[in-house]
């Protein structure tokens, strides 16, 4: 039996096959997804769907097509300000939420959809491209074991020209470059990532210094660079998000810092770029660096969707990157740094 299965909204370009798959294709390939239904407010969007991937029930509305249609599961690509509400209205039909990165707009926000979720004992996932990929699966594997030691720093640094030069369109951009409706600019689009990876693998810090602004982009309202240092009691984390670089891979692999770096006590795993294969282990036995390249990872954990279905239908949690409350505590993480960018200090954990 397949989960039926509808999508509300379509102006996330991470549904679409832009940077790789993207979720619609990965759902079909499961085979344990029968795509039904979509809503969204662009018809161009809907006819998108309709020849691309054959879901012919579209609507306008998503209240609509929850109501006419029996649905498993809803994957949610709405604006981040408009998710709560979304996930909301579907649990109290029970049904289950795929959501696109991040969870939310904000921390009120991100608090109701956790809540929401418990409360009608569903389950919910929220999908960041990067958590399935072999070379993030191998990073926490070598962690986890303890292969580095104690971890006592994280840096991570997601960057490029700006989503209108990375191939986005123009339905993404509409909400993007929306300051309200996406939260804020380039911290929580891009810092998003780092918070994940440092709540994941060390947990939540004890304090948040922001750092961050409009330095290049003329055509937006939000900040297009940010840094946040996450304070935890014996280790910190840098994490870089920036929508103005620009720098070739080759220039960024060859002199920039890793796209992520996590020293331990006893050594040290890179992740250096998306175009590398391999992550490098440094430790006493491997001084100069060891490249591994990631085994597969196991067939469940193969991407979102594998992993949202195999949770579904064995009836196991939902743990790891995509967990709601780790979610729920990244975006802590961003408004802590969004807070102390504008008071100009460090604002503690948990915030009040």
């Amino acid at each position: 039996m397949k989960l039926k299965t509808g999508i509300v909204g379509l102006c996330s370009d991470h549904l679409w096959p832009v940077w790789g798959k993207g979720v619609i294709k990965e759902l079909q390939e499961t085979g344990k997804y029968g795509l039904i239904a979509a809503a969204d407010r662009n018809p161009e969007l809907l006819d998108r769907i309709k020849k691309e991937f054959g879901v012919t029930k579209t609507y306008n509305s998503y209240q609509e097509m929850v109501r006419k249609e029996s649905l498993d599961v809803v994957v949610i690509g709405v604006p981040n300000n408009e998710k709560a509400d979304v996930v909301e209205t579907v649990a109290e039909k029970s049904i289950h939420v795929l959501i696109d990165k991040p969870l939310s707009a904000n921390l009120n926000q991100a608090e109701k959809t956790l809540n929401a979720t418990k409360k009608h004992n569903i389950k919910g996932l929220v999908y960041y491209p990067t958590i399935y990929d072999p070379r993030s699966y191998e990073v926490h594997k070598y962690i986890a074991r303890g292969e580095i030691g104690r971890v006592f720093q994280i840096e991570s640094r997601t960057a490029n020209a700006g989503p209108e030069l990375h191939g986005c369109s123009k339905y993404f951009l509409e909400w993007l470059f929306d300051k309200e409706r996406n939260g804020g600019g380039a911290s929580i689009d891009y810092c998003c990532y780092g918070a994940l990876r440092s709540r994941w693998l060390i947990g939540q810090p004890e304090g948040v210094m922001g750092l961050g602004g409009r330095y290049v982009k003329e055509n937006i309202q939000a900040e297009d660079n940010a840094v946040l240092l996450l304070r935890y009691p014996k280790a910190m984390a840098i994490v870089e998000g920036s929508w103005s670089q620009f720098a070739s891979d080759t220039a960024w692999k060859a002199y920039c810092v890793p796209l992520l770096a996590v020293y331990g006590s006893e050594g040290s795993i890179l992740w250096k770029h998306w175009s590398d294969e391999t992550i490098t282990l440094i430790t006493e036995d491997y001084p100069e660096g060891k490249e591994i390249k990631p085994e597969p990872p196991p067939k469940e954990m193969e991407n979102a969707a594998e992993y949202f279905a195999y949770c579904i239908l064995k009836d196991k949690p939902v743990e790891g990157g995509g967990n709601l409350q780790i979610c729920r505590d990244v975006q802590e993480i961003l408004e802590a740094g969004y807070r102390s960018i504008e008071a100009r200090k460090e604002i503690p954990l948990p915030i009040k």
